[in-house]
Order: structure tokens, then sequence, then C-alpha cells
């Protein structure tokens, strides 16, 4: 991985994950990779992938490219193992561009993609929290700062 470790998962411990990353590197992803919805075999084609993939200047084209990675290990919808409960459907795929101060989203329930320049939210001290509601699945696509609206603060569960 070139020194730097830029995929982690929650399991296998993160020695396996360095051992699933050599052993990848020395095979070749563009032959082979494994295919199934397993999180170290999710893990080792992201890991592949992502340093396969071209480094892009233009923000967009980086936005658009973590995208396409994402796409490739997300698990699709309606698929269920009883054996195996903790996979589950990729419901929301996000990309945060720290540069624009953006953040992109993709449900897998519509068709868009949207995003949130930060910088058009009111994020000033002393300001009322606001959401984006996606409790009914609209669609949303293309810029929706807008559509932001009052909202309670979250409550957590240990509170």
């Amino acid at each position: 991985m070139g020194g730097s470790i830029r995929v982690a998962i929650d399991t296998p411990a993160f020695e396996d994950q360095l051992a699933i990353n050599t052993y990848w590197n020395e095979v070749g992803g563009v032959k082979f990779l494994p295919g199934t919805h397993r999180s170290s075999d999710r893990f080792a084609r992201m890991s592949w992938n992502l340093n396969a993939a071209p480094k892009e200047s233009d923000s967009r084209m980086a936005a658009a490219t973590a995208l396409s990675l994402i796409r490739t290990i997300s698990v699709p919808l309606g698929l269920a193992d009883p054996e195996k409960p903790n996979i589950a459907a990729t419901i929301w795929r996000t990309v945060a561009d720290i540069h624009a101060r953006r953040y992109y989203f993709e449900s897998s329930f519509n068709p868009a993609i949207f995003w949130a320049d930060i910088d058009k939210l009111n994020l000033e001290p002393g300001s009322r929290p606001s959401k984006l509601d996606l409790s009914s699945r609209p669609t949303y696509a293309g810029e929706v700062s807008d559509k932001f609206v009052p909202a309670e603060p979250f409550k957590f569960l240990a509170h």
C-alpha cells in the first residue's frame, strides 16, 4: 500500500488486513479480485482499486472516482444471508470533498446524486440545528443546501 493505510474495515483484525493487502498486491487485481460480500473481500477490492484508480486533481472527477470505487464494494439492495447477519445492503454512499467543502450523497433508493455545500449552510455559533429530511425517500438532485429545515438536536441514546 505504499506505506500508508488508505482503507480500513471493522473485521478482520488490522494485522489480517495488512496480510490481505500484501497478498492481493502480489496477485494483482487486474486479472482477479475476490467477489463476495464478505468484509475482507470488499476490503481487498477497495484497497486494490483505490491504489489503481487515477489520482484526479479536478474535484468533480475526484468525487466521481470515489463514488465509483464505493459502488464496487456496495452490497445490493435486498441481499440477505441468514448465516451472516452482519452483511447488509448498502443504503447510502457519501463522499466528502474537504477542499470544496462539499458532501456528496447517493441513495440506493433514488437515481440521482445530490450534495450540500457546507459554506451555504448556517453553521454560525448559536444557529439552530437543521436537517435534510430524508424520511419519505425524496428524489434530490444537485445542490440541496437550501432544502435543509429547522430540526431538534440529535438525542444520544446514552443520555
